[in-house]
């Protein structure tokens, strides 16, 4: 991962493993306090720009870091009273992952589920994108969407479906103490099994004039009405 925002954020997050930090001379006697106790080596911005590809912004420091993605939803720390989880079906762009982990976190939903076959691993993309929350978020990735679903409504999880077709209303969110929300992309939406395992569809009441709306800004809205901030 590169930036500062996510280098710092690794760097304050006790579950990260940070293998090595590469950083300028001028980054390094910036923030000497905070990465003297890592394994640190001062390089030049091409050295960066060469692990990193061209036209990154990268302000000056990269972390080699180990992945903090769980490999079983039953490593998430759910709770018994008020709970909520994201379920990403279909969208692999790292962009829009990394921007839907910013918006949970700023409504403070701290569980995110994606399937391991149709989404990206934990990448310097998501990572920037987030822009430091993702290492406020606890991530897994599962080998099947509608086996989790099962799992959580074990846990006594409703589960809302974002859907252009849905029926059910933005507000009947916030009843719920226990919800889960999937969101498709744009282009497909959820799959078949994964809507039909939906307690319910909501849709985001928007302009005729406009199609659909991009995932990460369909998830800040519906995030909002949940009311956990």
């Amino acid at each position: 991962m590169h930036g500062k925002h996510a280098v710092f954020a690794a760097i304050n997050n006790n579950n990260r493993h940070i293998e090595r930090i590469y950083c300028l001379e001028k980054t390094f006697l910036e923030f000497k306090n905070k990465l003297n106790h890592f394994n640190i080596e001062v390089v030049s911005a091409d050295f960066i720009n060469k692990k990193i590809g061209p036209n990154q912004p990268h302000q000056g420091i990269l972390a080699l870091v180990h992945s903090i993605f769980l490999n079983n939803i039953n490593d998430l720390d759910f709770t018994e009273t008020i709970d909520r989880v994201v379920i990403l079906d279909q969208i692999t762009d790292p962009q829009n992952i990394g921007a839907i982990i910013r918006s949970a976190v700023a409504f403070g939903i701290t569980k995110l589920i994606l399937p391991t076959d149709r989404a990206p691993e934990e990448s310097a993309a998501i990572a920037k994108a987030a822009s430091g929350c993702l290492e406020l978020i606890q991530i897994a990735k599962v080998t099947n969407i509608k086996t989790a679903i099962e799992t959580l409504k074990r846990k006594e999880f409703w589960i809302a479906g974002l859907d252009l077709n849905g029926k059910d209303n933005l507000s009947s969110l916030a009843k719920f103490n226990k919800i889960a929300i999937i969101i498709g992309s744009e282009g497909k939406g959820m799959r078949r099994l994964t809507t039909e395992s939906c307690d319910f569809l909501i849709k985001i009441p928007i302009s005729s004039k406009v199609e659909s709306l991009n995932a990460s800004n369909a998830a800040s809205i519906i995030f909002n009405s949940l009311n956990l901030s």
